[in-house]
Protein backbone atom coordinates (compact mmCIF):
# COMPACT_ATOMS: atom_id res chain seq x y z
CA UNK A 1 0.00 0.00 0.00
CA UNK A 2 2.86 2.38 0.74
CA UNK A 3 4.35 1.75 -2.66
CA UNK A 4 1.26 3.26 -4.27
CA UNK A 5 1.62 6.47 -2.24
CA UNK A 6 5.31 6.83 -3.09
CA UNK A 7 4.49 6.30 -6.74
CA UNK A 8 1.73 8.92 -6.75
CA UNK A 9 3.83 11.50 -4.91
CA UNK A 10 6.79 11.00 -7.21
CA UNK A 11 4.68 11.28 -10.36
CA UNK A 12 2.90 14.39 -9.06
CA UNK A 13 6.12 16.14 -8.08
CA UNK A 14 7.70 15.18 -11.41
CA UNK A 15 4.67 16.50 -13.29
CA UNK A 16 4.68 19.73 -11.32
CA UNK A 17 8.38 20.18 -12.03
CA UNK A 18 7.84 19.49 -15.74
CA UNK A 19 4.81 21.76 -16.10
CA UNK A 20 6.27 24.53 -13.95
CA UNK A 21 9.53 24.51 -15.87
CA UNK A 22 7.69 24.63 -19.20
CA UNK A 23 5.33 27.42 -18.16
CA UNK A 24 8.18 29.47 -16.76
CA UNK A 25 10.20 29.23 -19.95
CA UNK A 26 7.28 29.85 -22.31
CA UNK A 27 5.20 32.49 -20.55
CA UNK A 28 6.49 33.67 -17.19
CA UNK A 29 10.20 34.31 -17.72
CA UNK A 30 10.78 38.04 -17.20
CA UNK A 31 14.28 38.24 -18.68
CA UNK A 32 15.31 35.40 -20.90
CA UNK A 33 18.97 35.20 -21.88
CA UNK A 34 18.57 32.17 -24.15
CA UNK A 35 15.92 31.75 -26.85
CA UNK A 36 12.86 29.85 -25.66
CA UNK A 37 13.48 26.87 -27.94
CA UNK A 38 17.00 26.30 -26.60
CA UNK A 39 15.82 26.76 -23.02
CA UNK A 40 13.08 24.16 -23.55
CA UNK A 41 15.56 21.68 -24.99
CA UNK A 42 18.05 22.21 -22.15
CA UNK A 43 15.66 22.31 -19.19
CA UNK A 44 12.58 20.33 -20.22
CA UNK A 45 14.11 17.85 -22.65
CA UNK A 46 15.95 15.80 -20.01
CA UNK A 47 12.76 15.53 -17.95
CA UNK A 48 10.94 14.04 -20.91
CA UNK A 49 13.50 11.22 -21.05
CA UNK A 50 12.30 9.96 -17.67
CA UNK A 51 8.58 10.40 -18.28
CA UNK A 52 7.84 6.95 -19.69
CA UNK A 53 9.81 5.12 -17.02
CA UNK A 54 8.14 7.03 -14.21
CA UNK A 55 4.60 6.53 -15.50
CA UNK A 56 5.15 2.79 -15.96
CA UNK A 57 6.98 2.35 -12.67
CA UNK A 58 10.32 0.96 -13.79
CA UNK A 59 12.74 0.55 -10.93
CA UNK A 60 15.74 1.45 -13.07
CA UNK A 61 14.23 4.84 -13.95
CA UNK A 62 13.50 5.61 -10.33
CA UNK A 63 17.10 4.80 -9.45
CA UNK A 64 18.68 7.17 -11.96
CA UNK A 65 16.12 9.94 -11.48
CA UNK A 66 17.32 10.24 -7.87
CA UNK A 67 20.74 11.26 -9.19
CA UNK A 68 19.43 13.33 -12.08
CA UNK A 69 17.05 15.45 -10.01
CA UNK A 70 19.95 17.07 -8.14
CA UNK A 71 20.69 19.12 -11.27
CA UNK A 72 17.29 20.77 -10.92
CA UNK A 73 17.92 21.29 -7.21
CA UNK A 74 21.17 23.11 -8.01
CA UNK A 75 19.41 25.19 -10.67
CA UNK A 76 16.76 26.01 -8.07
CA UNK A 77 19.39 27.25 -5.63
CA UNK A 78 20.89 29.36 -8.42
CA UNK A 79 17.48 30.81 -9.31
CA UNK A 80 16.61 31.66 -5.70
CA UNK A 81 19.69 33.85 -5.53
CA UNK A 82 18.44 35.88 -8.50
CA UNK A 83 15.51 38.08 -7.53
CA UNK A 84 13.63 37.77 -10.83
CA UNK A 85 13.89 33.96 -10.89
CA UNK A 86 12.93 33.31 -7.24
CA UNK A 87 9.47 31.70 -7.85
CA UNK A 88 10.97 29.23 -10.31
CA UNK A 89 13.81 28.47 -7.91
CA UNK A 90 11.46 27.72 -5.03
CA UNK A 91 9.37 25.49 -7.30
CA UNK A 92 12.47 23.64 -8.47
CA UNK A 93 13.78 23.13 -4.95
CA UNK A 94 10.49 21.87 -3.51
CA UNK A 95 9.66 19.61 -6.46
CA UNK A 96 13.15 18.16 -6.78
CA UNK A 97 13.42 17.37 -3.07
CA UNK A 98 9.94 15.83 -3.04
CA UNK A 99 10.75 13.77 -6.12
CA UNK A 100 14.04 12.62 -4.62
CA UNK A 101 12.56 11.52 -1.31
CA UNK A 102 9.55 9.78 -2.86
CA UNK A 103 11.70 8.01 -5.47
CA UNK A 104 14.12 6.75 -2.83
CA UNK A 105 11.25 5.51 -0.68
CA UNK A 106 9.66 3.87 -3.74
CA UNK A 107 12.87 2.00 -4.56
CA UNK A 108 13.29 0.88 -0.95
CA UNK A 109 9.69 -0.31 -0.77
CA UNK A 110 10.06 -2.22 -4.05
CA UNK A 111 13.16 -4.00 -2.79
CA UNK A 112 11.45 -5.21 0.38
CA UNK A 113 8.51 -6.76 -1.49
Amino acid sequence: MQIKYYYVISVLSFGLLLIGQTLWIIALNPNSVLPKSISLILFVGPLLLALRGLLAPKLHTYKWITLFVWLYFCCGIWNVVEDSQMPLGILQIVCSLTLYVSAVLFVRAQRTT
